[in-house]
């Protein structure tokens, strides 16, 4: 696949604040370290992500990722096509491929797909 059909960003949200400065890897979330892989998501799967996995906070950060700087092997579950990448084999996630932290606050009853700063995640 030319590199001009993916997207130039990936997302991972957690549900804390990473450390600031960014280290040069950012220890695993316990989801990835159980799964053996990094969960990642595209921009407009974040909304849907966020819902379904955090639906139980107020903040969560989403760390924005270049995709061009992500090592691994990449694997797309079958059942949830282009919009979730697995990541294998990897280094992790750290200062080199983060390009900005994001935090997002929703108000109380707010849907996370309602939140303003969804809009400024693309892919």
């Amino acid at each position: 696949m030319s590199s001009s059909t993916e997207p130039t960003f990936w997302y991972k949200i957690l549900d804390q604040p990473p450390p600031s400065p960014l280290p040069e890897i950012l220890p695993a979330t316990d989801l990835d370290a159980n799964d053996g892989f990094i969960h990642l998501s595209t921009g407009s799967q974040i909304p849907i992500t966020a819902g379904l996995f955090f639906s139980n906070h107020q903040s969560i950060w989403v760390l924005k990722l270049r995709r061009e700087d992500i090592d691994g092997r990449v694997e797309y579950p079958p059942e949830l096509g282009k919009c979730c990448p697995h990541v294998f084999d990897s280094k992790g996630l750290g200062k080199d491929n983060v390009e900005e932290v994001i935090e997002l606050k929703r108000g109380e009853g707010q849907k996370w797909a309602e939140v303003p700063g969804m809009s400024q995640l693309h892919d």
